[in-house]
């Protein structure tokens, strides 16, 4: 199975998709109220964030892809929005689910899902600006400004990854 069959038979089954995506951080309170536990709840919620991380990221690789192949102007035209919309609410949710049951930072998989949302952003504008840069551009922007903006957005995509790989740990003072 490709990238272009995967993405095919989720628009063909878009209901189906924006139906279980909508109700999957419902059933996981209703889960963590069912299965209560110092390791089973984090666990869950865990999973439920990872799930979510996956669909932003699936949903950055089409909207990156789509843009550069098409342009927006084809992606309005042919994208289902509902399939657009889920996404971001089902890793609105996820949060705001687990944020209701746990402290995030008790949860493991909220530093990857900021670390990934971050790099997302990133590469969402980096795509953009790859498809804009043209001569007209640099006329209209010094060379040194926007290398300060490209250097500015790689730092806050190094963030993003740092967070998503944790830091490294810290050494002991002698």
């Amino acid at each position: 199975m490709t990238l272009e069959t995967l993405y095919i038979s989720l628009n063909q089954n878009a209901g189906w998709i924006a139906l279980l995506v909508f109700a999957a951080p419902w059933l996981v309170w209703i889960l963590c109220d069912l299965i209560p536990g110092e390791w089973e709840e984090p666990w869950i919620l865990s999973l439920n964030m990872m799930l979510a991380v996956v669909s932003l990221a699936m949903w950055a690789g089409y909207l990156a892809f789509a843009s550069n192949v098409g342009g927006w102007e084809k992606v309005v035209e042919e994208a289902q929005v509902l399939l657009l919309c889920i996404p971001p609410y089902y890793a609105l949710m996820s949060v705001w689910v687990a944020r209701q049951r746990l402290p995030l930072s008790e949860i493991p998989a909220f530093r990857t899902l900021q670390g990934l949302a971050i790099m997302c952003g990133v590469y969402l504008i980096i795509s953009w600006l790859g498809r804009r840069v043209y001569i007209v551009f640099f006329t209209r922007m010094p060379f040194s400004a926007f290398l300060w903006f490209l250097a500015i957005l790689l730092l806050v995509g190094y963030v993003g990854y740092r967070r998503l790989m944790g830091s490294p740990p810290s050494r002991p003072q002698d």
